[in-house]
């Protein structure tokens, strides 16, 4: 396990007491963090929406205790998993295994959708980032063969970040209207799941 220079946590759950709706978790990173809001307006009145995100790695026994916390706190009816973006130590191979870990705990208590991790440009340029798309690339893969095993759905956000040119200049994260177009992505997915 290694951490990064800064570590962060950020939740918000929405009305809590209520029953009248199916109540639906995203779990994720700084990307999800920048979709959750306008995904909770776009499902308003078709599920509550609650959000854990965080910079922690799935290694780090403090990522798996807060997402675990987070799924046995409520009765979710669907878990919207986007990790790849953090961890960038964790061998291909450990990371699935890990993912794979995880996602077995939480299927046995609900639907899980695993997220497709997004497309990162280099630094100041509108060119891909070799650096991160030699991590990314193989998470996705490994992500796409372990929903397919578990046959779950996949929220494929990569090809879709792909053509977003609404970004900051780290390369990694979007402006609004590129968060606006992902939230889109991530609920109509998320309604998907539900209706199945």
């Amino acid at each position: 396990m290694k951490k990064e220079y800064f570590e962060w946590i950020k939740s918000w759950c929405d009305k809590t007491t209520e029953k009248d709706l199916p109540r639906v978790l995203l779990v994720g990173d700084s990307i999800t963090d920048g979709y959750q809001a306008k995904v909770r307006e776009l499902l308003s009145g078709v599920c509550y929406v609650d959000y854990i995100a965080t910079s922690y790695a799935i290694d780090s026994p403090m990522y798996v205790q807060l997402v675990k916390n987070f799924v046995k706190d409520s009765d979710y009816a669907l878990v919207h998993f986007n990790h790849g973006l953090h961890g960038l130590h964790i061998p291909t191979r450990t990371y699935k295994s890990l993912m794979r870990k995880l996602s077995d705990w939480m299927l046995q208590r609900t639907k899980v959708v695993f997220a497709l991790s997004t497309h990162v440009m280099a630094e100041g340029s509108k060119r891909s980032s070799g650096r991160w798309m030699k991590i990314v690339r193989p998470r996705n893969k490994a992500v796409l063969s372990l929903a397919a095993t578990k046959n779950c759905a996949v929220d494929d956000l990569f090809t879709v970040s792909t053509t977003l040119k609404e970004r900051t200049e780290d390369g990694v994260h979007f402006m609004p209207e590129g968060y606006a177009v992902l939230a889109a992505k991530v609920a109509e997915s998320i309604q998907a799941a539900l209706n199945q």
